[in-house]
């Protein structure tokens, strides 16, 4: 009877591990999309949370794909403008994977040995820097230099459209444009137009402010002419806001005067 009871326990025991040790956990980030695979077919999608599946045989696969937004290492293109004139430009690319599967399935992986230059999500979204690099040169070819630069961001906007042809289940957020460099002597051009473009503005200004000037001086001159009581009143005025002990002469001088002997000299 005591055998038969340890052989019970000793099976029981053996059963705890083996289904113990057939539990499988999954953990699947928030933030995260998880993809099930059985046997290397697709079983089923999980949300973010942990999972104990009943695996004894491990047959199960779990692949965890980032779909929050990502802002992918920051590439340097060289383009040319429609008026032949070179420069570059830093894009950072911020992308989100919306369709884990399609983009998991879809996209090949990235060969091992420039998979060592690539971390995360970056391994296989390396794949758009082509498509970024050929989509950039041809929208810049089709705007001259200063319509670029006047709306940079507007100018790369068909770009996205190309990423879902090499990325599916991948779309473009926004491609940030974090400088432009242009040759010394194009900064040079541009300073030289700018600073021509200012001193005629300046020039202009100068010359209506000489002109406003002058149209007082006339219209002033012709009130004094029609109301010669402008000019005493304007001589009052004058002596009341003159400041410490002055001295005004009234009267015209003797020269001026039909009749008065000029002194002689």
């Amino acid at each position: 009877m005591i055998w038969d009871l340890l052989a019970g326990v000793v099976i029981l025991a053996v059963l705890a591990l083996f289904l113990r040790a057939g539990f499988v956990k999954h953990t699947v980030p928030a933030g995260h999309s998880g993809l099930l695979y059985r046997n290397e077919v697709f079983a089923e999608a999980l949300e973010p949370g942990v999972y104990r599946r009943f695996d004894p045989l491990r047959s199960e696969q779990l692949v965890v794909i980032a779909t929050v937004a990502t802002a992918l290492s920051p590439n340097v293109f060289e383009v040319i403008s429609k008026d032949q004139f070179s420069f570059r430009v830093m894009v950072t690319p911020l992308v989100t994977i919306a369709n884990a599967r399609e983009f998991h399935e879809g996209t090949p992986p990235i060969s091992k040995d420039m998979a060592q230059f690539y971390t995360g999500p970056e391994m296989r979204l390396s794949l758009l820097n082509p498509v970024l690099s050929n989509g950039i040169m041809e929208a810049v070819a089709a705007k001259t230099l200063e319509e670029f630069l006047d709306d940079p961001a507007g100018a790369l906007e068909g770009v996205s459209t190309e990423v879902a042809k090499v990325l599916p289940g991948v779309q473009l957020d926004n491609l940030l444009l974090t400088s432009i460099t242009l040759p010394p002597e194009v900064r040079k051009m541009f300073t030289e137009v700018e600073r021509a473009r200012r001193e005629g503005l300046a020039g202009l200004e100068r010359a209506r402010a000489e002109q406003a000037s002058l149209r007082a001086l006339a219209n002033a001159a012709r009130n004094l002419a029609d109301n010669p009581q402008l000019a005493q009143l304007r001589m009052l005025q004058t002596m009341e806001t003159a400041k410490g002990a002055k001295t005004f002469v009234l009267g015209s001088p003797p020269e001026s005067v039909p009749g008065a002997e000029k002194p002689q000299g």
